[in-house]
Formats: structure tokens, C-alpha cells, sequence
């Protein structure tokens, strides 16, 4: 299968600074592993307004490039600043409803929604808008979205999780996993690489905290999901890297995937 690499230089709505600088970073290493057939760059379509709306922006044109290349029967890998690209990317697909999995690796759970929140992070509740929770006004306006349900989902990887993301994790029929595996026959593949242990691989952003995969054990976890139908890589700050051993592990799991 070929793959199309479509690339999001910003975090929270902002252009190749902090993790907004990884996609751009990381895109050697993607393009010598994958020799994607396509490469292409997203951008704003208007000038920056405020964090969400730029966000919603960003989404709407991933989602037409990702509906694009599966359209030609390439496989999507998305490499971008922020997790909230994922709800794009599954609006790209074709949505939720059709029977989409989701395998969501992040250090994080991502699973706080506005009223649960205390720092006001938009990325924090990136999970929630993709299984639908909230932003739903703006989620519908990213064509092709409807929510991944719950039961499709697996969470791999995360130990820094907020008192009020336990309760909404306990409550839901998320599959919380130390273990991957494939929830439906489609899958979208998520990989926050901040899941890699920071003391013993490095440290992929300022958010990473110690106990996380080893880059085996990350490439061992994704070789074990069947049905890829789309990959999203995100939240790398290149400044966080000094020793490049997330360069060298993205390099080692992308191996794996075009395996």
C-alpha cells in the first residue's frame, strides 16, 4: 500500500514553534523509512484568531487530506503538534459510525472535557472530542466526523492521569490496556510519543513523565494492531529530544509499520 504523509506544524493553532516544531523535525526520518508517495503541508486558511477556532481550522483541512489519500487507497500517517488532530483524522476516515477502532497510545489520557478541566489545556480533552463528548458544535463542523464509540477504543500507555479523567475513564467503556490490540477490523492509530519513558529513550516534550514504553515495547505494541487504516504522530518538541533517542525510536516503530 502506499502511504501519503500529511504534515501539521502547529500546536494549539500556532506555527512551528514547541511541539509545532516536531512534525517538521520528524519529517526526515518519516521520509526515509516510509517513502511516503505524497507529501503534503497543512495550513491555516485564515489568519490566527484564538487557540480553538485555529484548531477547528487545522482539523477541517486535515480531515479533506486524509478523506484524500484514503480515497486513492493510501494509508494516512498524520504528523502533528497536537492530539486533537486525531479528531480530524477519524472525520477522515469516514467517522466513527462505520465501525472505526481506535488505539490511542499517550502517556496522557486526554479525556478531561471543559467542565472537568482546571488548567484550561484544549489538548487535555482531545480523546473526549473524538468519542464525542464535547466541542460537538465545532466537532461537526470537520466533515465526515461522527464519534468513535467508547468500546472501540483503547487507551495503551497512560500514567499521568487526572483525578477528574479517572472518573469519566472509570465510567466509560473504554478499554484501558498496558497491552494493545485491535478493537474493530479499521483502526486508527494514535501515538503521542511522549508513551516512551523519558529516562531511558527520551524526553519527546515537556509533558512526558517517567514509567513509559521502551522503544521495543512500543514497536512490539504497534506491529500487534491489525486493520491500520490511518496513523497519527504527535506532540514531539524537538527542543526536548537532546539525545535524539525519540527520533531514533519513531524511526524503529516506523520500520515496523511499513513492514
Amino acid at each position: 500500500m502506499a502511504i501519503e504523509l500529511i504534515l501539521v506544524p502547529y500546536v494549539l493553532g500556532r506555527e512551528g514553534v514547541g511541539m509545532g516544531a516536531g512534525p517538521l523535525a520528524l519529517r526526515e526520518v518519516a521520509e526515509e523509512v516510509l517513502r511516503p508517495a505524497v507529501v503534503t503541508r497543512v495550513a491555516l486558511s485564515a489568519p490566527f484568531g484564538n487557540e480553538v477556532g485555529a484548531c477547528f481550522d487545522l482539523n477541517r483541512q486535515v480531515a479533506a487530506e486524509v478523506a484524500a489519500a484514503a480515497g486513492r487507497g493510501a494509508l494516512p500517517v498524520v504528523m502533528t503538534g497536537n492530539c486533537h488532530t486525531q479528531q480530524a483524522v477519524v472525520a477522515g476516515l469516514g467517522g466513527g459510525a462505520d465501525g472505526l477502532g481506535l488505539v490511542w497510545f499517550d502517556c496522557h489520557a486526554d479525556f478531561h472535557t471543559p467542565d472537568t478541566t482546571t488548567s484550561g489545556f484544549f489538548d487535555g480533552q482531545a480523546l473526549s472530542m473524538t468519542v464525542g463528548h464535547c466541542w460537538a458544535e465545532l466537532c461537526a463542523t470537520v466533515p465526515g466526523f461522527e464519534p468513535v464509540a467508547e468500546e472501540r477504543v483503547v487507551l495503551v500507555g497512560a500514567r499521568d492521569v487526572d483525578a477528574g479523567e479517572e472518573e469519566r475513564l472509570a465510567a466509560s467503556r473504554i478499554v484501558r490496556s498496558a497491552a494493545a490490540h485491535a478493537p474493530a477490523k479499521r483502526v486508527s492509530l494514535h501515538l503521542d510519543l511522549d508513551v516512551l519513558d523519558p529516562d531511558t529513550v527520551g524526553r519527546a516534550n515537556a509533558y512526558a513523565t517517567p514509567g513509559g514504553m521502551s522503544a521495543d515495547a512500543l514497536t512490539a505494541a504497534v506491529r500487534s494492531v491489525d486493520g491500520v487504516a490511518a496513523v497519527t504522530i504527535s506532540a514531539y518538541d524537538p527542543a526536548h529530544d537532546a539525545t535524539g533517542g525519540v527520533r531514533d525510536a519513531l524511526r524503529q516503530v516506523l520500520r515496523a509499520l511499513a513492514a
